[in-house]
């Protein structure tokens, strides 16, 4: 059985796949929220004028009246899909049917009064300026901001066994358990083809490069970008290749279909981050958040050809953290002291992207043997859908 096909067994109808998907967000607001409380008073600790700044920033974002009560209502009615939820877990027959049709209804009219009151809201960006910036005042808060990716994995991975009554390890690989050297591997090998092709690149002059290393809070950053960066890589991989594209390959019956859909959603996820912004105003985000789209897709094939996310999720680690650690870039959402610094061009970024993932998913390819050493390590792993 493959990755992709971990599916069949327990729970896998289409609601219940809702269900997890919505009580994830849910909680991963609300973990969110308590996890960035502090981020005020540490500002004031660290550097006292950004507390007026992200105060300012908050009172900036002030909501029109009506955009206040939908936000009311987007409010009101999300806690109702999510106590449907809770109910339809509870109950059987049509009392389950019902309560089903309740929170799907529930979600719906949470996400549209979401939207349409988000637009009468102020510009948020202001806000997460200055969260950038005081993340790049204290490495405690760079920290807790990573930190609020794996702790949305929590309410995950109890509806993978509650809900969808299928193992943790079904959701990260097909085989008899987490392959932790295949991370590794990913790590290294993408550290090595990044410092290859910035090499090349700024011997030919694509590329400037400019040293800034001077130690001091360099080192703590990097410490804290080694251990933490890792977590929040790995969430966006178990997120999006791995619980979003299983299943949309068990409802499409399509993994083409659901590599795609799971990587536009990949590149949504980006839309707020500065560069992105930044090429919203000069008019090239297509280009700019290409880039994403094609990181998503590739993920999606290397777990294909790993059957598992292990590999994904080393070379999304080690892209994370050469960019925060090695060669960071201007306006990026990393704001780490690193030891070099770069420009960044939505062209020249663009194909180096492409190229950079190119080289991997073929290194990848060659290493695991093709298709023919992915069916003869299935026959030899034991599925982990029957592993404790």
């Amino acid at each position: 059985m493959d990755y992709f096909e971990q599916t069949k067994t327990g729970e896998s109808h289409w609601w219940s796949w809702v269900a997890v998907t919505w009580l994830s967000f849910v909680g991963w607001i609300i973990l969110q929220s308590v996890i960035l409380a502090p981020l005020p008073f540490i500002a004031g600790a660290t550097t006292p004028p950004l507390l007026n700044d992200f105060m300012a920033a908050i009172s900036s974002t002030t909501s029109t009246e009506t955009s206040a009560q939908l936000s009311a209502i987007s409010f009101l009615s999300g806690l109702a899909a999510t106590g449907a939820i809770f109910l339809a877990l509870a109950v059987k027959g049509s009392a389950q049917t019902t309560a089903r049709g309740l929170s799907i209804v529930g979600i719906l009219v949470c996400v549209a009064t979401s939207v349409l009151s988000s637009q009468g809201a102020g510009d948020t960006s202001a806000i997460m300026d200055v969260i950038g910036q005081i993340m790049g005042a204290s490495p405690l808060a760079f920290a807790l901001f990573l930190l609020t990716f794996p702790t949305g994995l929590i309410v995950l991975f109890v509806c993978q066994r509650k809900i969808h009554k299928r193992t943790l390890t079904s959701l990260h690989t097909a085989a008899r358990r987490f392959r932790l050297p295949r991370l590794l591997e990913g790590f290294v090998l993408t550290w090595v083809v990044l410092g290859g092709f910035s090499v090349a690149a700024n011997a030919l002059g694509i590329i400037e490069v400019e040293y800034i290393f001077a130690g001091g809070k360099f080192w703590i950053y990097a410490l804290v970008s080694l251990l933490f960066i890792p977590f929040q890589a790995a969430t966006e991989e178990i997120v999006f290749r791995g619980y979003f594209n299983q299943g949309l390959t068990h409802l499409l019956k399509n993994k083409w279909t659901a590599f795609a859909v799971t990587s536009f959603a990949f590149m949504a996820l980006h839309l707020s981050n500065p560069e992105a912004l930044q090429g919203a105003a000069s008019g090239t985000l297509p280009i700019v958040m290409s880039g994403y789209f094609f990181f998503g897709f590739a993920m999606c094939l290397i777990v294909w050809l790993d059957d598992g996310l292990e590999t994904a999720i080393g070379i999304h680690a080690g892209n994370n953290c050469f960019a925060a650690i090695i060669m960071n870039y201007e306006n990026s959402v990393l704001p780490t002291p690193s030891v070099f610094l770069t420009g960044s061009d939505p062209i020249k970024d663009s194909i180096s992207t492409v190229l950079v993932l190119s080289v991997l998913v073929a290194i990848i390819w060659w290493r695991r043997g093709g298709p023919k050493q992915r069916a003869r390590e299935r026959l030899t792993d034991t599925p982990s859908t029957l592993a404790a």
